[in-house]
C-alpha cells in the first residue's frame, strides 16, 4: 500500500512539473490594443509583448499611443528587448506636430552580448 501511495505521489508530482519546465521552453505573446474615437479626436493605444524560450532566449516589449485631435497630433513609444545573448535594448521616443509647429525626441539605448558557447566558467577555464 505505501508503494501505491508513493508512485501515485510521485505521478501526482510530476505532471505539473513537465508541464511547467515545457512552459519554460516555449515562446509566448501578448497584444492589446484599444481605440476611442468622439468629437474632439480619436487615440489609439497598443502593448506587445512576447517571449522566446530556449534557443532563441529573448524577451521584448512595444507599448505605443497616438492621439489625434483638433490641436494637433502626438504619438509616443517605448521598446525594450533582449537577444538571449546578453544584449539589450531600450527605446523611448516622442512626436508631436500642431498649429504652432512640430517636434520630434528620441532617446535610445543598447548593449551587444556574448554567447557563451562552454558557458561563462568554461569560457573562462578555456573549456
Amino acid at each position: 500500500m505505501k508503494t501505491i501511495r508513493r508512485v501515485v505521489a510521485a505521478g501526482a508530482i510530476a505532471l505539473p512539473l513537465t508541464l511547467g519546465a515545457a512552459g519554460i521552453a516555449s515562446a509566448d505573446t501578448y497584444g492589446s490594443a484599444n481605440v476611442a474615437a468622439g468629437p474632439d479626436g480619436v487615440s489609439t493605444s497598443s502593448t506587445h509583448a512576447a517571449t522566446g524560450g530556449r534557443g532563441g532566449g529573448y524577451a521584448s516589449d512595444q507599448q505605443e499611443n497616438t492621439t489625434a485631435g483638433p490641436d494637433g497630433v502626438s504619438n509616443d513609444h517605448t521598446t525594450a528587448g533582449t537577444d538571449g545573448n546578453g544584449g539589450a535594448s531600450f527605446e523611448q521616443g516622442q512626436n508631436w506636430a500642431g498649429p504652432d509647429g512640430a517636434g520630434s525626441s528620441t532617446t535610445s539605448t543598447g548593449t551587444s552580448g556574448h554567447h557563451h558557447e562552454n558557458g561563462v566558467l568554461g569560457d573562462l577555464l578555456g573549456l
